[in-house]
C-alpha cells in the first residue's frame, strides 16, 4: 500500500523532524480507541515494559462503544472448544486472573464487579439436549472441572423464576464469570493512570491522519491539537467504527466491508415482586450459533435481519440484565423501542415473572458491536503498513478476549510470548476468510 502523506494539526505539510510545540508528544506506543480492548493492550503494555510509553486516544470517553452494552460474560460455556476463539478465551481468563491481582487496588475483583456465578445453557428441545451433552463431554475432555447437564426438574430447582416447560434440559457450568463492562472499563483506566507519565490519556481527540516516515511506515498520528509520535507503532481499537478508520487512512474502501456495526441491546431492570432471584447467567443454545462461524470454511454475511435470543443474569447491583438482540442497522438507534418489546417477548416466554416489568423502569443500553466479515476478530499487524497494529472484530466477545489479544499484540510490538498456539496467532493475524475482502 502506498505511503500516507504527512500532515500537521493545521493541515498543512511538515516533516517529522519539524519543531515540536509544547503539547506533541512522544511515546512508544499509540493505541487508537478506548475501548475495553485499548485499554486492557495499555495495561498490558505498561506492565510488560516498565520505561514504555503509552498514549490512548479517544474521540469520546472510555465505555462509549460496545464494552458498556454489554452482560459482561466471562464464559467458556457457550464456545467451542478447540477453536481458536476458544483457546484465546482459555488464554484470556488465565490472564484476567493475573490482571486482577489483589497487590494492585485500581484493579480487583471488587473494582470490575466480579462475580463467580456459573452460566447455565438452556435447551429447549430432545436435539438441544442432545447438543448440550456433546458440549459437556467436550468442555470436561479440555479440563473445564464440574460441567453437568440438568434434568428439567433439577434447572427449575437452581432456577425457580424459569417457566415449567419452557427448557428440556441444562447445561451448567460453575466455573464461568462475569463482570461489569463500564466498572472494568473504569478499573483498568485507573490502573493505566497509576503508571504515572508512562501513561496518558487523550478523551476527546481522534486521530485525524497517520503519519508516515520516508519508508512508509507508520510513526504516529495528528490530531486537531497535536502530533503523537508513536516509536513502536500505532495500534487500532476502534471496534465497529475500525473499518472505516482504515478505509480512510488506506485510501481503500474494502476496509469497511472487512468490519461493520451490529447493534445490539441490552436492558436493565428491576426484579418485579414476588419473582425468584436469578442465580446464575442464564441463557438459550440458539445464542451458541453467534460463535461457530469463528470456526467454519464458510463467510457470514451482513445481511441478516433482526436475531433475539434470550439471556439474563443478575448485577451486582441486584437489577436484572436481559438481552438479547443482534442487527445491521449502522450506528443509528432507530426502531429501538420495537426490539425493546421483542426481547422482552422472548424473555418473558423463558422467565413469565417478566411479564410484570413496565417500559418506564427498563433502561436500555446500546451499542455497535464490532462484527468481523471473516467470521473472527482480527489481531495483528496490517498488510503493506509497517507500525501499524490491528485489534477488532470481537464483536460480542471483547471483555472475554481482551486480555489475551493484547498478550498477542504484545508479541508483535516487543517480541514478548503471548503463550498462544501457533495456530491461533495465524487465525487471528492472517484469518483466511479475510483474504477476498483484501485482495487486490
Amino acid at each position: 500500500m502506498p505511503g500516507l502523506a504527512v500532515a500537521s494539526p493545521s493541515g498543512k505539510g511538515a516533516a517529522l523532524s519539524a519543531a515540536a510545540p509544547p503539547d506533541d508528544l512522544d511515546v512508544d506506543v499509540c493505541i487508537l480507541g478506548a475501548g475495553i480492548l485499548g485499554l486492557c493492550t495499555a495495561l498490558v503494555l505498561l506492565r510488560e515494559d516498565k520505561h514504555l510509553k503509552v498514549a490512548l486516544l479517544d474521540r469520546e470517553v472510555p465505555c462509549s462503544g460496545a464494552t458498556g452494552a454489554g452482560q459482561g460474560y466471562l464464559w467458556l460455556a457457550h464456545r467451542d472448544v478447540g477453536t481458536p476463539a476458544y483457546k484465546l478465551a482459555v488464554r484470556s481468563r488465565q490472564m484476567w486472573a493475573e490482571l486482577l491481582a489483589p497487590t494492585v487496588p485500581e484493579l480487583s475483583t471488587q473494582a470490575v464487579e466480579w462475580q463467580a456465578s456459573g452460566s447455565m445453557l438452556l435447551a429447549t428441545s430432545e436435539a438441544e439436549g442432545a447438543a448440550l451433552r456433546q458440549r459437556r463431554d467436550r468442555l470436561a475432555a479440555a479440563g473445564v472441572e464440574g460441567a453437568q447437564v440438568l434434568s428439567a426438574a433439577e434447572v427449575h430447582q437452581l432456577e425457580p423464576s424459569l417457566a415449567t416447560g419452557a427448557v428440556h434440559s441444562g447445561l451448567l457450568v460453575p466455573s464461568d464469570s462475569q463482570v461489569s463492562g463500564k466498572a472494568t472499563a473504569a478499573a483498568l483506566l485507573r490502573a493505566c493512570e497509576a503508571h504515572g507519565p508512562r501513561f496518558t490519556a487523550l478523551f476527546h481527540e481522534a486521530a485525524s491522519q497517520l503519519v508516515t516516515g520516508p519508508t512508509g511506515r507508520v510513526e504516529g498520528v495528528v490530531t486537531e491539537a497535536r502530533w503523537v509520535r508513536a516509536a513502536h507503532g500505532v495500534v487500532v481499537t476502534l471496534g465497529a467504527w475500525s473499518g472505516i478508520f482504515l478505509a480512510q487512512q488506506l485510501s481503500d474502501a474494502r476496509w469497511e466491508g472487512a468490519f461493520k456495526p451490529r447493534r445490539g441491546l441490552l436492558l436493565e431492570m428491576p426484579r418485579p415482586d414476588g419473582m425468584p432471584a436469578v442465580r446464575h447467567g442464564l441463557m438459550e443454545m440458539g445464542y451458541t450459533a453467534h460463535y461457530a462461524h469463528s470456526s467454519s470454511s464458510g463467510q457470514p454475511t451482513a445481511d441478516g435481519g433482526l436475531d433475539i435470543t434470550f439471556t439474563t443474569t443478575t448485577s451486582a447491583a441486584s437489577t436484572l440484565l436481559v438481552g438479547s438482540s443482534r442487527e445491521f442497522c449502522g450506528f443509528g438507534r432507530e426502531g429501538e423501542d420495537a426490539v425493546v418489546d421483542a426481547i422482552m417477548q422472548r424473555a418473558a416466554h423463558f422467565v413469565p415473572g417478566l411479564a410484570a416489568v413496565q417500559r418506564q423502569d427498563i433502561s436500555v443500553r446500546s451499542g455497535p458491536r464490532p462484527w468481523a466479515a471473516a467470521g473472527t476478530p482480527w489481531v495483528g499487524p496490517v498488510p503493506g503498513m509497517e507500525g501499524l497494529f490491528l485489534s477488532a472484530g470481537h464483536e460480542g466477545s471483547g471483555l472475554t478476549l481482551a486480555p489475551a489479544s493484547a498478550a498477542l499484540l504484545l508479541q508483535y510490538l516487543l517480541g514478548e510470548p503471548a503463550h498462544l498456539e501457533g495456530d491461533v496467532v495465524d487465525h487471528l493475524a492472517v484469518p483466511s476468510t479475510m483474504a477476498p475482502i483484501l485482495a487486490e
